[in-house]
């Protein structure tokens, strides 16, 4: 029992969350790979410092696209 210490107990509960953190960042990496898009089309859009109605348009749809990720995270669950 001498293997078991407060100092191995602690590495122990820190690879159970790293492992824990691995499997949530792999859920929800669709959803923020639609997030990152959505940055870009934003920047791209107010590079000129206005926004054209097609470019509200693009957007628009971009976020769309996160809604229907975020969704397909808690609703449709396969």
């Amino acid at each position: 029992m001498e293997w078991l210490t407060w100092g191995n107990a602690a590495y122990l509960i820190a690879i159970m969350l790293g492992g824990i953190a691995t499997l949530v960042a792999t859920k929800y990496r669709p959803a923020l790979k639609e997030l990152k898009e959505v940055a870009q089309k934003y920047n791209e859009a107010m590079k000129d410092g206005k926004m054209s109605a097609k470019e509200k348009q693009e957007l628009a749809k971009e976020c769309m696209d996160v809604v229907s990720a975020v969704l397909k995270l808690f609703v449709w669950k396969w």
